[in-house]
């Protein structure tokens, strides 16, 4: 369905900007009132928490499948530990401190 895929982009980008399920929740649903997919008549395609968690568990299970097939074998993990690693970047001839996911690609070093 278009709603469920909509979600799905959604939820990239609140991974990406960091924010908590509720928050995104409460995003999403306010767009999606804007937009009119959302009425007071039509509360089918509301948005909770749990989606939110559940599109969250979709997306990174899709980049999961999509690494797997990159490499051509399934002997490593990808972990998401939820740590956010505050790393120093440099724009504009400044230093920013920017925070990114922490996430492990761990191999067995026989394989």
């Amino acid at each position: 369905t278009p709603v469920v895929t909509t979600v799905l982009a959604a939820v990239r980008t609140l991974d990406r900007f960091c924010t908590s399920d509720r928050a995104g929740a409460a995003i999403v649903s306010a767009a999606f009132q804007d937009v009119g997919i959302i009425s007071e008549s039509n509360v089918l395609n509301v948005v909770d928490r749990n989606k939110i968690r559940l599109g969250r568990t979709k997306a990174r299970t899709t980049v999961l499948s999509q690494v797997i097939k990159d490499y051509g074998h399934d002997q490593f993990g990808l972990y998401f530990d939820g740590r956010k690693d505050r790393t120093l970047s440099t724009e504009d001839n400044r230093r920013k401190v920017i925070i990114e996911e922490h996430i492990s690609l761990v191999k067995e070093p026989w394989l």
